[in-house]
Parts: structure tokens; sequence; C-alpha cells
């Protein structure tokens, strides 16, 4: 498909690793039954989540401009997320797909997709060496990284490390209007960013951010897809649409 195919370039420019090997555990399939559906595929929801460093993202998240030049938001994106800014993050923010803030247990930073078998990824899609330069430990136990957002929300973060996404950024309605959304689309900051080279992101532009909008518009979870739109109506239009609770989700 069109989404799978950008999902490769884009790993393949960002040195990801992105080869096809499935392997699969039945014993592990079976555990993941009657499991939290916020985090498929974790016997213990997402208890994969490191709660302080998530909190310490979303609390510097809240503090990003994003009416900004785009060089500057990025890398306020990237420190907010407890990432330090060096060439292994340099496609963090920058592209459709590597948009989801995700800040995982310290077990969990080893984890790979052999399991949890995210549609569209690469079967092991192994980052923890990366998670581990990368990752500003003061900023509390665990680590974070920029994770895949496609297929979200059955994506790299909620089943591969079983955590919440401390936040995203959304390009709401593919626009260049951006806005950082917490696990339940609570909007944490918005604006527009603006930019003397071309449009934001980088790689991609203008393209890009309809595909990033694209992946949470189609998502096959309604409820949340549905969130996405409110929040972005919301903060583009000044629009009140009523959300769904936090608790109810479509069952993925």
């Amino acid at each position: 498909s069109v989404q799978l195919t950008a999902v490769q370039d884009s790993c393949a420019r960002t040195r990801s690793l992105c080869m096809n090997r499935p392997i699969a555990s039945s014993l592990l399939l079976a555990v993941a039954v009657a499991v939290n559906h916020d985090c498929p595929h974790q016997a213990n929801g997402c208890g994969g989540t490191a709660e302080e460093r998530a909190e310490e993202a979303r609390r510097r998240a809240r503090l990003v401009s994003l009416d900004a030049p785009w060089n500057e938001v990025r890398e306020a994106v990237v420190d907010a997320c407890g990432l330090q800014v060096q060439q292994s993050t340099s496609h963090c923010f920058q592209d459709f797909n590597h948009v989801d803030c995700c800040t995982m247990d310290s077990t969990r930073q080893h984890e790979t997709n052999e399991a949890s078998r995210v549609a569209g990824m690469h079967a092991v899609n192994y980052l923890g060496s990366h998670i581990v330069d990368a990752s500003i430990s003061e900023r509390g136990p665990g680590g974070s990284w920029c994770t895949c957002q496609i297929s979200s929300p059955e994506d790299v973060c909620h089943r591969q490390f079983g955590a919440r996404t401390a936040f995203k950024l959304v390009w709401c309605r593919g626009t260049g209007f951006a806005a950082l959304l917490d696990d339940y689309a609570n909007v944490l900051s918005h604006g527009k960013p603006t930019s003397a080279r071309g449009e934001p992101p980088a790689m991609g532009g203008a393209r890009a951010r309809e595909q990033s909008w694209r992946v949470l518009d189609e998502s096959k979870n309604a409820s949340w897809a549905s969130r996405w739109r409110a929040a972005c109506d919301e903060v583009q239009y000044g629009a009140k649409a009523e959300a769904a609770e936090a608790e109810e989700h479509d069952e993925l």
C-alpha cells in the first residue's frame, strides 16, 4: 500500500529496521486474550509506561511554543520528550510517522516487535540501544523514543513497549496547524510553525502532514479517531466537539 511504502521509505532514510521476519509466540498471544485494550498484547495493560518520565514530558510539552520556526519547534519537542538532539534523533518528529513520544519503563526498553507484531513495522524493530543512548537520564527512570504511529493506536508504543504515549505531534487535518496531544487527546500545546525553507516537517512537507493525519483519521479504532478529530477541531476552529471518555475505547 502507499502508506506501507511510505513507512518503508521513511525507515530507510532514518536507518530504522524495516525488514520483515515474522516471528510469533503462541504462548505470548494466548496471554494477551484478556488485556487492557489500551495496550493490546500486554498482559498488564500499559504497565510499561515510565510514569514519572511521561509526566515530565507532558509538563515540558505544555511549555513548547509551536508558533515559532520549525527547526526550533522540533528541537524543543525532541527535548520535551526526554531525548537528546543528536544524529540518532534527527528523524524524530520530522516525518509523517515518527511522531509519538513514548516513555517506557527500563524493563521494556529492549522489547522487540516479534510478539506484538505491529502492522507495517519491521518484525524485530529493535530500538533498545538507541533509546539508552539518546534518553536524558535526568528526566526520570526508563527511557524515551520517538516511535512510529503507524497502525495507531495499535502502534509501537502501545503494543511493542506496552506504554502510553506521553504525547503525540499531530498535524491537524493535514494542515500546517500542529498540536501536541496526550494519550487521551488532551491538548498540551498548539500553534502553526513557520519555516523559511519549504514546509514543515523537513522529511515530506505538506505530503508528510497529510499522510500523518491520514493514519489517525483512518484508524480502525473509531473512538480514538473521533477523539483526535475533536481535539483538532477545538484548537483549530474553537469547536467544543465532545470527545469520548478516556476509559471508553473500541476494542483493539
